[in-house]
């Protein structure tokens, strides 16, 4: 390990780092690593913090040509790559690249339930009933890492799929497509909101598939209902109701959307209840 602070660190094979700082801004470009990297036999890269733009259009063939044996790019750090090192590695490359836009959804979506969810309904009781319950607090880490990992799964695969129907539209962009058409969803759902609300299997439909099972269990379905129809969360509700509508519509229709689309348009109801039909 190099820190970024340090100096005069001897790596295993005698090589000596003299800044710690520079060695971290130059590491991905530098031509001298090549011998690390190729006995990495590195696949998958995942960056999960440093510097914006540190893969960018001056330094991305470098970066290539140091990881040859690259099959995978997952953005876990924000702006790693700009625009231009996407579109080359897109153009140039049979990497499939997932964007950040798309790889960090886990990070948003596990802290809104660890956190805000969970205040939510657990409210006074919060830290007898979570903080101070490992068996809940365990359980609860469990099924959002299983939610996280289901609902990856499904956008990716989507995309993937998307992407080799069409190779041409590179998979960054279909990250950026497919949220917009996601967002217009949910605009048009929104005008739709007190139907949707009016079908309350429908809506419990989507509070199971967003709550975690031990919420669910602990708490049960009349206790978590009156508390997100209580007038102080019903927008939270809303939010909840229209955004996961949308999402899981689009990871489950993505590829016959227009079609989808149509269908909402002349039976709501019957087609949101699709989504979840297995």
């Amino acid at each position: 390990m190099v820190p970024i602070g340090a100096s005069n660190v001897t790596l295993p094979d005698g090589t000596v780092v003299e800044d710690g700082a520079l060695f971290h801004r130059k590491f991905l470009s530098n031509p001298a690593n090549r011998k690390f990297i190729s006995e990495a036999n590195i696949r998958a890269f995942i960056p999960c913090g440093g510097f914006k733009d540190t893969v960018n259009q001056e330094n991305v063939r470098r970066f290539l040509e140091l990881f040859k044996e690259l099959q995978f790019i997952v953005e876990g750090a924000n702006v790693f790559f700009d625009d231009a090192a996407r579109r080359y590695i897109a153009t140039r490359t049979n990497i499939k690249h997932i964007k950040d836009s798309t790889a960090n959804k886990g990070g948003v979506f596990s802290s809104s339930i660890a956190e805000v969810l969970t205040a939510f309904l657990f409210q006074d009781d919060y830290e007898d009933k979570l903080l101070n319950d490992i068996a809940t607090r365990w359980a609860l880490t469990k099924d959002i890492l299983q939610l996280v990992d289901r609902y990856s799964r499904m956008e990716t695969g989507l995309l993937l799929r998307l992407h080799d129907a069409d190779p041409s539209v590179p998979l960054f962009e279909l990250s950026e497509i497919t949220s917009e058409q996601i967002f217009a969803l949910q605009d048009q759902l929104e005008s739709c909101l007190a139907d949707i609300l009016a079908d309350g299997e429908l809506v419990w439909k989507v509070m199971v598939h967003y709550i975690p099972s031990v919420l669910i269990e602990k708490l049960g379905e009349q206790s978590i209902m009156a508390l997100l129809n209580t007038e102080q969360l019903q927008p939270y509700r809303n939010a909840i109701i229209i955004k996961k509508l949308a999402s899981m519509a689009f990871y489950r229709f993505g590829e016959q959307w227009e079609e989808y689309l149509q269908e909402i348009e002349t039976e709501l109801l019957p087609a949101l209840h699709k989504i979840f039909v297995d």
